[in-house]
């Protein structure tokens, strides 16, 4: 590799934005690529996600209880995260992280911690109390993401995912952002 292709490939020259109705279509590419790069680590397929329409993808990003982070090399987007915060008035100080996807291109340069980092600033800004997520127990590269991030186990779903007869569990995963409300 070149000089200049690894300096384009650098992690800082990765740009970490909010995503909006704009960004629908290259969402929507994104995670199709991401599910056909790493199906197993993701409950969704890319036929199910090709399938879906841009609209659900700009209304979901139009929602201000979904918050998408995303990773553009250039004007690329090579990954992206979101959190979705609980719509229950008993549940609005949590939200979970979902649909973690790098483009395999761009992975080991730091592109999903600096994502999780930018997501965690926004919900604690938001005045989120916690975050939780599952991961397939399996998924060592995520689980070490989110252990470093700080989110801690605090359970098992035992054979939560089953592919081809084989059954795989999930963790339940939490991240205390702020101290317990009254």
């Amino acid at each position: 590799m070149s000089a200049n292709a690894a300096a384009a490939r650098a992690p800082s020259a990765v740009t970490i934005r909010p995503l909006t109705v704009a960004d629908a279509s290259a969402l929507k590419a994104c995670r199709v690529a991401g599910l056909q790069e790493t199906p197993e680590a993701f409950l969704s397929t890319a036929a199910e996600i090709e399938a879906t329409p841009v609209a659900q993808f700009e209304a979901e990003l139009a929602d201000a209880d979904i918050r998408y982070a995303g990773a553009f090399d250039g004007e690329g987007l090579v990954g992206f995260m979101r959190t979705v915060r609980f719509s229950r008035r008993a549940r609005r100080h949590v939200a979970e992280v979902r649909s973690v996807v790098v483009r395999a291109s761009h992975r080991r340069q730091g592109i999903a911690d600096r994502l999780l980092s930018h997501l965690i600033a926004q919900a604690r800004d938001s005045g989120i109390e916690a975050l939780l997520l599952t991961v397939v127990a399996g998924n060592l590269p995520a689980r070490r993401l989110y252990e470093q991030a700080g989110f801690t186990v605090y359970g098992i779903e035992p054979c939560a995912v089953r592919r081809d007869g084989v059954d795989e569990d999930q963790l339940l995963m939490r991240l205390a952002l702020q101290a317990p409300g009254p």
